[in-house]
This record gives C-alpha cells, sequence and structure tokens, in this order.
C-alpha cells in the first residue's frame, strides 16, 4: 500500500503540472492507453497468458471502469483548479463517503460514535475547504468530491473483483474500459503535446498502472482496516510535492481540518470492523 501511494501520488504532481495545457481528459486516456499496452505486454509473458483475462463478470469490469474513468478525469481537473496538498485533504475523507454508501446500498448499521465521527469529518473539511476562497475553489472542491464518491465505488468493486478475478484481468479491463470511455470523448479537446509533455503523459500510463497494480495486490492479500492508516501517506507525498513545485502549504485552519478528517476516518474504520 506504501508503494502504491507513493507511485500514485507522483502520478497527481506530474498530472497537475501537465495540466497547464492539456486537457484533464486527454490526460486520463493517455494513461489508460499506456496501462494498456503495459498489461498486455504483462499478460503475454504469464501463464496461462491471454487465458486470464476470462471473466464472469463482464458488468462489474465494466461498472468499475466507468467509475474509475470519471472519477480520474474529475481529479485531474480538480488539480487543476486547487491545491495539490488541498485535494488529497478532501480525498483524505474517502472512508466517510465509503460508510455512507454501505449504509445506503448494504444495509449497514452504524453505532452513535460513527456517526459522530462522520459529523466530524464533514466539518474537518469545512475546515479544509475554506468556500470564501473563490470560484476556483468551489469548482475544484466539487470535482475533488465527485472523483471521491466515484473512487469509493471503484474500490468496492475492485475489493469484489479480487476475491475470484486475477489482478492481470482486473488492470486489463480497468485499463480497456478506461481507453474506450474517454476515447470517445478525447478527440473534442486533444491537443498535441510537446516533446517534455509527452514524456510526462508516457510517465503519467506506466506510474498510474504500476500503482493500481500495487493497490490491487494489497487489496487481496490485507483488510482494510489494517491498509487504511497506510492512505494517509498520500497527505505527505502531495504536501511536498506541492511545497516544491508549487510553493503549496497548508496553513493551521486546514491542518487542523485535515487532522479531524484523519481521526474521524481511523475511528470509522475499526468501529466497521467490530
Amino acid at each position: 500500500m506504501l508503494a502504491a501511494i507513493l507511485v500514485l501520488g507522483s502520478t497527481d504532481a506530474i498530472v497537475k503540472w501537465s495540466t497547464t495545457n492539456i486537457n484533464p481528459i486527454q490526460i486520463g486516456f493517455s494513461r489508460f492507453v499506456v496501462s494498456l499496452i503495459m498489461v498486455l505486454w504483462l499478460v503475454g509473458r504469464s501463464q496461462p497468458g491471454f487465458a486470464s483475462l476470462r471473466t464472469k463478470r463482464p458488468l462489474e469490469h465494466a461498472a468499475r471502469a466507468f467509475c474509475a474513468a470519471v472519477e480520474l478525469t474529475a481529479f485531474y481537473y480538480a488539480i487543476s483548479k486547487i491545491p495539490l496538498p488541498t485535494a488529497m485533504s478532501i480525498v483524505s475523507a474517502s472512508p466517510i463517503f465509503g460508510t455512507l454508501l454501505g449504509i445506503v446500498f448494504l444495509r449497514e448499521r452504524l453505532r452513535l460514535g460513527g456517526w459522530i465521527a462522520v459529523f466530524a469529518g464533514f466539518a474537518g473539511m469545512l475546515l479544509v475547504v475554506q468556500p470564501e476562497e473563490g470560484a476556483n475553489s468551489l469548482i475544484g472542491t466539487i470535482a475533488v468530491l465527485t472523483s471521491v464518491f466515484l473512487w469509493c465505488f471503484a474500490q468496492l468493486f475492485a475489493r469484489r473483483l479480487s476475491t475470484t478475478e486475477s489482478n492481470l484481468s482486473i488492470l486489463f479491463y480497468y485499463a480497456i474500459g478506461g481507453v474506450i470511455i474517454l476515447g470517445l470523448a478525447t478527440p473534442f479537446v486533444w491537443v498535441n503535446p510537446a516533446p517534455l509533455e509527452w514524456a510526462g503523459l508516457l510517465a503519467v500510463g506506466v506510474f498510474g498502472c504500476v500503482g493500481q497494480y500495487f493497490l490491487i495486490l494489497s487489496l487481496r492479500y490485507a483488510p482494510m482496516s489494517l491498509l487504511a492508516p497506510f492512505e494517509y501517506s498520500a497527505l505527505v507525498w502531495a504536501s511536498l510535492y506541492g511545497y516544491i513545485f508549487w510553493d503549496d502549504v497548508l496553513g493551521p485552519i486546514k491542518i487542523a481540518g485535515v487532522a479531524i478528517i484523519v481521526a474521524a476516518c481511523l475511528y470509522i474504520t475499526r468501529t466497521m470492523e467490530h
């Protein structure tokens, strides 16, 4: 999980740099294309080869690919509008949304302490977002909240699929689904990247594929309650990259909001496991 977060965090920094001249849809499409090429190469070298791509759960693969494609585009758009540390601070609240989805769709129950943690987490998000920062902040916040919501669905599908599907099968349908979905929109926003931007798009694809592979491995071999605390290492990388490349720093109020979110999410995760 730590390796996945590091690789994906580096991907986000490259994406933020790329959004200066390239539409998030094109960036997402490029990532899926590179990922698909890498997955096909890995499948060709594996045993039993392409037979490992057979699946009896095509609809779940398609649903995960749709959620991932839209989630990815929304997040890339968000970090083009708001600082990377702020975006990742909001993303850190994903367990709160996952809990609410579990209550609505899986009829899970939450104790009083859990509900208090949910409301505390939302209060923490208000401290992080600080709507008075302007229109870009509001648009970026809506986009990142949308991405978090869809990310929760994608994670749910990944967890379900990992019980019967191979790692390469999950990656293949994730990648080809993203290529098809974003490929429909990319021609309308395409721009010819400069050589350095091509290198950035290639890096986004490679890092994205490697990060997803590590993420799937972690979901297969460890329970969510164990993995959850390590996900917050993303805040460290986002803050580091944001400070080095864009001089973005979380102020005291936002840091307090992040602390509340992390504490609330860890409490919720522990509560749901017991």
